[in-house]
């Protein structure tokens, strides 16, 4: 009777540690950028702020990536 506790506690440790991984998964969410008009005939593209230098952008303040602008893009020369 002791081993077969033994081992309904053995498997259920096993089948606990299975269930909580040590790293969790980290989901990348993939963002696709389109080019837009205004900025393409600065000659620039259009790319995450974060992506582009700060002496890259075309010009202070313009607004050439208009339909992206809520996702942090910005016009910036590559």
């Amino acid at each position: 009777m002791l081993k077969f506790v033994v081992f309904a506690l053995v498997a259920l440790l096993l089948v606990a540690v299975r269930a909580s991984p040590v790293q969790q998964k980290v989901e990348q969410q993939l963002q696709i950028i389109q080019l837009e008009e205004p900025c393409v005939l600065q000659g620039g593209l259009c790319a995450r702020a974060d992506d582009c230098d700060p002496e890259n952008f075309p010009l202070l303040g313009a607004n050439l990536c208009p339909k992206q602008r809520h996702l942090g893009v910005v016009c910036c020369y590559m």
